[in-house]
């Protein structure tokens, strides 16, 4: 199925946190992300696969419809629940992942 389409799709930025184990007021507790997103139609068929830069930026033209968008992650980060998305016609949806650091239970060990 080609899902492709200019002028719509989704848009996003990937972020993981906390990357401090104690919370200061007025400090950020996250940073960019950089990966690969996993965009998956409704019939639950993967439709592509696009890379989160180094900002955690990423961009992908789809064609109007209701996706499911989720990191692929390697390592100890805890994967977040996946995201229903809905592309309209002549719009970027926009979607924020936040990936756990998992830096909260490695203090508690």
């Amino acid at each position: 199925m080609d899902t492709t389409h200019a002028g719509s799709g989704i848009e996003g930025l990937v972020v993981v946190g906390p990357i401090h184990p104690v919370e200061h007021a007025g400090t950020v507790n996250q940073r960019p992300f950089e990966t690969t997103v996993l965009v998956i139609d409704q019939q639950g068929q993967a439709v592509v696969q696009v890379h989160a830069d180094a900002e955690g930026r990423f961009r992908v033209n789809l064609k109007p419809g209701s996706y499911t968008v989720r990191p692929e992650l390697k390592g100890p980060f805890k994967r977040p629940k996946a995201q229903i998305v809905t592309v309209s016609e002549g719009n970027f949806t926009h979607v924020d992942i936040a990936v756990d650091s998992g830096i909260r239970g490695m203090q508690q060990q």
